[in-house]
Parts: C-alpha cells; structure tokens; sequence
C-alpha cells in the first residue's frame, strides 16, 4: 500500500514535472520567438550564419547564408566543398589561405571577397568566424558569420567615383576649398588651394597663418580686417578679393567665398569656403579697361561724328559730331530728338530703318543722308548706323562724315569719265581693256563698231561671241595670257581680225598688263590702229613698183638701143657733116661761107637732140640735170611714198653734197634710194625710218635705216630683185653697196660713192 506520505511526494513531482514542462514551454516559445527574430534580423541586416564541423565536415547554415549563396535551403545542402567554391576564380585562394591560417592559429579568419551565385550573379561578401579546439588544442569546429556586403561596396564605389569626380571637377574648375573653426582657429586647406599657389599637400600647413603669411602686403590689412569683422557679424554674403604670393614669387589674384555651415546641436563656429584663382579675369578686365579708354579716346578723337540714339533723342554725341552740327559743345546736341538733325525728306525712311535694326531684321545701315545742322543749314553726310545697347536698353549707334568734299570729287570724277570717255569713243584706234577670262571690262566706240554693237553690251562679252573666225579668237586670247603672265608689253605689226560684216580689217597692235596692288596681272590693255586701207596701199605700191619695174626694164632696153642704134647713127651724121666743111672751103668765099654757116647751125642743133637723148636715155627731166636740184628731187620722191604711211620718216640730205654726184649718178642713186625705201615700208614693219645723203671727204654716202623686222641677208638670195638691182646700180657708178641686217634688230643700206670732181657732174 502506497502510505500517505508517499502520495504527498508524488503530486509534489507532478507538480513540479507540470511546472518544469510549463517553463520549458515558455523557453521553447521564448527561443522560438528569439529564433524567429534573429532569422528576421539577419534578413534585413543581411547576415547569414554558419557553423562548420571540422572532423564530419557538417555544415549548418542560417536561412540568410543559404539566400546570400542564392541556393534554396530545402533543394541543397549546404557543404564545405560549396561554400569553398563559390568564391570567384580571382579570390578563391585568398579564402582558402585564410581558413587554413585561421585553423593553424596564424590569424583570426576575417575576409572580404565575391562570390557567384548559381544564376551567375556575383555578390561581395564579409565573412568572419571563430575556431574552436578539443583539449589537445586541435581544431573541432569553426563557427561564423557572412555579411552581404554588395550594395555597401556598390555605395562605396559610387561615393569614391563621386568624390573623384568632385576633386575632378573643383581641379578643372581651379576652386580650392579651406574650412576654418572659429573657435578652436583650426584650418583644413584642401590639395586644390595649395595647387593653386604651386605647392604641393605637403609643403603648406593647415594654419590660419599660413593664408595671412601669403597675402600681398597691400591687401594684409583690408583682408584680414574684412575676415575678422565677418566672424563677429555674420550677416550678409562673405566675398572678397585679395592676392596671394605664389610659389614662383608673382602674385595671383584670389575670389574667396564662404559661410557659416549650421552643425547638429545648432551652432555655427565652422566657416566654410572657397578660393577662384581669377588672375586671367583680373587681366581681361584690365585689358578691358584699357580697351575701353582706347575707344572712348578714339571716338572722341575720331574724324567722324558719333551719335548714340535712344528713345528717339540723343543720349551721346562726340565732339567731332558736335562740330559738324554747329554747336560748339557737345552738351548742346543732348537731349535732343533724333530728326531734328535729318532732312524732313527722308524721315520716313529713317523710321524704318530704325526699326528694321531695333528688331534685329538688319544689323548694319549704310546709306547717304541730309542732316540739317543747329543753324537750319543741309550738309551731306555718309551714315554707318548699328544696334546696340545702351544702359541696359537697345539704342542706335550713328557714325557720320560730312561728304561734301568727297560728292564734289565724285562730281568731278563723272565729268572727268565722261570726258575721258568721250575722247576714247572720238578717238579712231581701238582701245580696251580684257580680264584673265577674256572678258572685255573696258571698250572705246571704235570696238564696239567693229563688233557692230554697242560698248555696254560689249563690256562682259568675250571676242568668241562676236567673231566666229575661231582662229583669230584664239590667236588674241593667247597673247592676252602671254602679256599677263610674262608682266611684258607684246607688239603686234599686224593682226587680222573679221569684224561683223565678216569683212577683214588688219590692225596694229600692244597690249600691255595690268597689274594690282600685289604685282599680279589681272587684266591686258590693248591699243591697235587700223592699217587696212595701208595694206590696201601697200599691196598697190607693190603692184606699181611691179609695173614700174617693168617699165624701167623696158626704159633701159628702149635707152640701150637708143645710145647704141640712133645715138650712134646721129653722131655718125654730125661726123659727115664735119667732113662736108673741107669740100665747101673749096667753094667762092661768099657761097663758102653762107654754107659753113648753115652747117654750123646744123651741127648745134644736132649736137642739142643729142643732148636731149642723152638726157632722156638717163631718165631725168632737161630742167632737173640743167638746173642741178638732185637734193629736191630725192627729197620730193621720198615724200611722196612716206606720206601714205605710218612710219615716221626723217630725211637727212646735205645739199652741197648733190654738186659732187653727176647726173647719171643721180638717176642710180635715187632709184637704189627708191627700192631700198619701199622695201622698208613694205617688208620691215618699222616704226621710224631714217634716209640721210652726206659728203666725207672723198665719198659721197647715202644710208637708209629702219627699226624693223630685219632680216639675214643670206637667207634673201634668189627672192625677188631689190637688192640684186640695187647692187648692181651701184656697180654701174662706181659705188660699194653694203647691207646689214640681223632678224629683230632691224636693217641699214649703205651706198658709198667716191666724189666727182668739181665741174664734171653733167
């Protein structure tokens, strides 16, 4: 039987078992409570747990280790193999060298390093743990943690890449930062203040002397006084402007800015700031300045008159302008309506290019107006108007010049022009003027008749639209190019040119280039005179030289017979007749000399035909032999083939040199003078020919010189005549002949003749 005490100690263990189990209910819910938040904790702290049995090699995991690996706790099991491999190629042995030094007691595991999940994404992970040892002091467990730590090293990169930038952009920007605490004086100097004065970090403290030793001695006291008396008030903006002494020993110029910067319990001892090196603005604004006070001496001192217009009335005006309206002082112009100083005729006008450069549709005007000057009297002025700004609001600047001289001129230029224009149309020669394209920019009237049209349709046209023959084009627009390229003037004896008509004109011709301001030809002048009608004469001079030639032939043959046949046969008669006197002396005296008187008359008269025939055989006129006027009659006959023609022919003939040539000389020395003068008129081209006669002491010479063409002697020998005849004439008299010639340089025939005596030149 169970006693009564006994049943007291059993409901006593009950009780107590039923308490124990009541507690050990509250603890489990307590744990689980405090399982269940710590899974939560390491949720969102992102701290995972592990517990590695060394010797089974069991590993255990908290849920958020197996979400950081990115494996699912019910699907995979977590191992040591596992958790060894995750990491990334590149970290992989520094985790496992840092497990094994923390197992060999080297170092307490604590390592950061990335891990890939299964799906490929790579996490950064914080992982530390503890080893426990057995008595022995061999290691049997290793417990830890794992902090997912890839968002806050994602932030870290973005904040360094943010702080990079920022010390980036204040080094580009040249802005260095200080931050001063006014209550304990210290100074923090950022890396970009120093550079700025050539230090590096190092090399400047972080003192508020450091600032106070660098500032240039006259502007110590206004800076510091200006600091000081800011960290007492405070109030308003802190900006000032001092130098500080670089490295190198100049000064830059400093823009420092700052303010109080309101800490976490409210108060306000740190002053934080700036510094902008502006020594490169501090230049411009000098250079401004000076700028400035260079064009405000310039307009003052400008020729021009300078008005500025705004609202409709006069806001600025120079002396210069001052002086052209009348007044005597500027001040007198200001204030006043703008078209009080324009001609009522163009107000209109005016208003609407006022307009036009208030809007912006223009923004420079140029024109010529009347302005009406203080006293009501016109001037012409040229006016330059612009937009501009003038204390903030738009206005119109006005430069003006009285061109009263300047129209005078230009009125004089017109009727110079026209004059000159006038005289270039009378003038018969062709003038113009052809651009490097073969346009003509210039043309007188006789051109443009040519072409049959007018000079101001000619002026742009080229001479391929006018005259078809394609060669003549050519042939002048290849000798333009060669005058403008070789700076050369290009002489032309003859040119052929086929005007409208389709008739031929000849012309002689220069053209010489024109050059501009940097010495280059931009355009040919040309001068040409019209030859045809002295081709037309030439080709008849030569067709009556021909025939002339031919008649002289014939006169020499016609005078050989007559010197050889009747000549011959009439002295022969005067010899009969001589021969007849002895026959009549045998007559009475009386009839005897009755005969001899008739036959000496006989005789006379027959001795006067053959004088005549004497005469008529060598050409010249009885009163030219009798009277002995050689030097006219050369004079004569070369006037009268010069007169013709353009060449300039001067004429040289000492008259006491005909007494020394006789009549037969004559007829020779006139005709040689004859072909050797047309040769040069017709053949040579020349310019100016010079003929001269003149007596040396035993010779008589005759020179005939041209600046011609020329010629080499050698290569005329068998062409025509002229100077086979001449030659020849000169042998007849008994003279040398000599000709000189070379291509461009033109020629000289020299006839020297030895004198005839005194009394002997019939």
């Amino acid at each position: 039987m169970i006693s009564t005490s006994n049943l007291s100690v059993l409901d006593l263990l009950r009780r107590r078992i039923a308490d124990l189990s009541r507690e050990l209910a509250e603890r489990d819910s307590v744990l689980h409570e405090r399982t269940r938040h710590l899974r939560v904790a390491q949720s969102l702290a992102h701290l995972g747990s592990w517990d590695w049995e060394i010797e089974s090699g069991e590993v255990r995991c908290s849920k958020e280790l197996y979400r950081i690996f990115g494996r699912d706790p019910g699907l995979h099991h977590m191992t040591f193999e596992i958790f060894v491999s995750a990491p990334v190629p590149g970290d992989h042995d520094r985790v496992v060298a840092a497990i094994n030094d923390a197992l060999g007691g080297k170092a307490p595991y604590d390592v950061e390093y990335r891990i890939v999940r299964p799906n490929g994404d790579v996490r950064t992970i914080h992982c530390c743990g503890e080893v426990l040892r057995d008595d022995s002091g061999k290691p049997c467990r290793m417990s830890g943690s794992v902090l997912d730590i890839t968002e806050r090293k994602r932030t870290e990169a973005m904040l360094r890449s943010s702080q990079e930038k920022l010390r980036q952009a204040l080094q580009a920007s040249g802005i260095g930062l200080w931050d001063w605490n006014t209550e304990t004086n210290d100074v923090v100097l950022s890396e970009e203040w120093k550079r700025q004065l050539g230090y590096e970090e190092t090399e400047l403290s972080d003192t508020f002397e450091t600032w106070v030793t660098l500032l240039h001695p006259d502007d110590h006291s206004r800076a510091i006084a200006y600091m000081g008396e800011y960290a007492r008030e405070r109030q308003g903006e802190y900006r000032q402007e001092f130098r500080l002494r670089h490295k190198d020993g100049t000064y830059r110029w400093i823009e420092a800015r700052a303010s109080f910067v309101t800490e976490t319990d409210g108060s306000q001892i740190r002053l934080l700031g700036s510094h902008t090196d502006i020594t490169e603005r501090k230049r411009m604004e000098e250079a401004v300045c000076e700028s400035e006070d260079r064009y405000r001496t310039l307009v003052e001192l400008s020729p021009s008159g300078v008005f500025v217009f705004s609202e409709g009335r006069t806001v600025y005006a120079n002396h210069t302008g001052a002086i052209l309206m009348g007044a005597n002082d500027p001040k007198e112009i200001l204030d006043r309506p703008m078209f009080d100083f324009i001609h009522p005729d163009y107000h209109d006008e005016v208003r609407e290019n006022v307009k036009r450069l208030l809007t912006g549709n223009v923004s420079v005007h140029s024109a010529e107006r009347i302005y009406v000057k203080m006293d009501g009297t016109s001037v012409p002025v040229q006016v330059e108007a612009a937009r501009i700004m003038w204390n903030g609001r738009p206005a119109i600047l006005v430069l003006f010049s009285d061109i009263t001289d300047r129209q005078r001129a230009e009125d004089e230029l017109r009727r110079s022009h026209t004059f000159l224009r006038q005289v270039i149309d009378a003038d018969p020669n062709f003038i113009f003027a052809k651009d490097r394209e073969g346009r003509f920019t210039m043309a007188n009237k006789a051109v443009a008749d040519c072409y049959g049209t007018t000079v101001e349709n000619l002026i742009g046209q080229s001479d391929a639209d006018f005259n078809p023959n394609w060669e003549e084009v050519e042939f002048s627009r290849q000798t333009d190019l060669q005058v403008m390229n070789s700076l050369q003037d290009y002489f032309m004896a003859e040119e052929k040119i086929t005007d409208w008509s389709g008739k031929t004109r000849w012309l002689q011709s220069v053209k010489r280039p024109i050059v501009d301001t940097h010495g280059r030809a931009h355009m040919v002048l040309g001068a040409a005179t019209d030859i045809t009608e002295r081709k037309q004469m030439e080709e008849m001079l030569v067709r009556r030289e021909e025939d002339l030639s031919t008649a002289l032939r014939e006169r020499e043959r016609i005078s050989q017979d007559l010197h050889d046949g009747i000549l011959q046969s009439l002295y022969a008669v005067g010899l009969s007749l001589v021969a007849c006197k002895p026959s009549i002396m045998q007559q009475p005296e009386h009839i005897a000399e009755k005969l001899i008187t008739t036959l000496d008359q006989a005789i006379g008269q027959l001795n006067h035909v053959m004088g005549e025939l004497r005469n008529f055989i060598t050409g010249l006129e009885s009163h030219l032999v009798q009277g002995g006027d050689f030097p006219t009659a050369l004079r004569t006959m070369i006037h009268s083939m010069c007169a013709a023609n353009s060449a300039k022919c001067r004429v040289r003939v000492d008259d006491a040199a005909g007494s020394h040539i006789s009549t037969e000389q004559a007829v020779h020395v006139v005709n040689i003078a004859r072909e050797a003068l047309s040769n040069a008129l017709r053949h040579s081209h020349a310019t100016r020919i010079t003929l001269s006669l003149r007596q040396y002491i035993g010779s008589v010479c005759l020179a005939i010189t041209d600046n011609g063409i020329g010629f080499s002697p050698s290569s005329v020998r068998g062409v025509g005549r002229g100077l086979a005849n001449m030659a020849e004439r000169a042998q007849k008299i008994g003279g040398s002949f000599i000709v000189r010639s070379e291509p461009h340089k033109g020629t000289r025939i020299v006839l020297d003749l030895p004198k005839c005596p005194n009394g002997n030149t019939h």
